[in-house]
């Protein structure tokens, strides 16, 4: 019993995480041309640039700028954050290190 009420906590603490990383507000109309910006120059080698992108907040898109922050360990690949076409509208997907 004390297995299953683990699990159960376990569940309910990580769906919304995983929820939250791949789902968002669906928007009808699609993401505007992304802007061109300049790359500063990194605090260190170590640093990867973090390309901007437009985000959607209550239908109206915002753009958010980009970013350097420390490389991760195991040469991994920044996927950039993006917005898929759905059935229903657009959808935004958030970045995420991928091997």
């Amino acid at each position: 019993m004390k297995t299953l009420n683990k699990l159960f906590l376990l569940g309910v603490l990580v769906l919304p995480i995983g929820l939250a990383s791949c789902s968002g507000e669906i928007v009808t109309t699609p993401p505007p041309a992304a802007v061109v910006e300049t790359m500063p120059t990194p605090p260190s080698p170590s640093y990867v640039w973090i390309p901007g992108h437009y985000v959607a907040r209550g239908g109206v898109y915002t753009w958010r700028n980009g970013y350097y922050r420390p490389a991760p360990r195991y040469r991994k690949v920044w996927v950039p954050s993006r917005y898929v076409q759905t059935p229903r509208g657009y959808m935004y997907r958030k970045g995420h290190w991928r091997r």
